[in-house]
């Protein structure tokens, strides 16, 4: 199961909605089947925490789940030795964190999860959908005059990962390969590689659909 990420100013928005998810897979806060975390500093002590508990059987029932509704006190290390857990998690495992805003994770971390923006006033959707809606029917040369042209390239990659897990969700199997390009092209960027080779490379490896 994909991990969830709520994101929300209030705290309180964002417990609510992650017990409404719990229950929607026959959990509950006293379950044993949950890890809920609510420590003000999350390290590499509490992902090891985290990766122990789904490494054991549920107690009862099939689903199990960690909740760390204040993932904003992720450390980055912490979240560094996260992205394997939530990249491929157990199967009837249920991960959701909770933050005040997407700052506050590593875009790797961020792509790797469901987005769900609990303010009704936002709804998710990237400045760049579009734009990536028209390249999925675009050449390559269209592609590469695009990405030339393109200003906010760093907001682009964010918004092509974004884009691109929605669409793992609603066909799992069909862009698994392009999400793994993404994730790759994730590190180069945070490795300082030149964005603009990065983003060109994933419109080589982008699928093209005929309308």
């Amino acid at each position: 199961m994909i991990s969830q990420l709520l994101i929300h100013p209030d705290l309180s928005k964002r417990e609510e909605k992650a017990t409404l998810i719990l229950e929607q897979n026959g959990l509950s806060r006293s379950h044993p089947n949950l890890l809920w975390l609510d420590e003000e500093k999350l390290g590499i002590e509490q992902v090891r925490k985290i990766k122990e508990f789904l490494s054991l059987k549920p107690y009862q029932g099939k689903s199990q789940a960690v909740v760390a509704i204040q993932a904003d006190n992720l450390s980055l290390d912490a979240q560094n030795a996260f992205l394997k857990t939530l990249e491929e998690p157990p199967a009837e495992a249920v991960i959701i964190l909770g933050v005040s805003s997407e700052d506050k994770l590593l875009p790797t971390v961020i792509s790797r999860c469901q987005i769900t923006h609990l303010d009704k006033d936002k709804r998710g959707e990237g400045k760049y959908f579009p734009d990536i809606e028209k390249l999925l029917g675009a050449s390559t040369e269209e592609r590469f005059k695009f990405i030339e042209k393109l200003d906010g390239k760093d907001q682009f990659l964010k918004d092509l990962a974004a884009y691109f897990q929605g669409q793992l969700l609603k066909e799992p199997e069909k862009h698994k390969d392009f999400i793994k390009d993404i994730l790759e092209a994730e590190k180069w960027a945070n490795q300082n590689v030149n964005i603009r080779a990065i983003l060109e490379y994933l419109m080589l490896k982008m699928p093209i659909l005929s309308h």
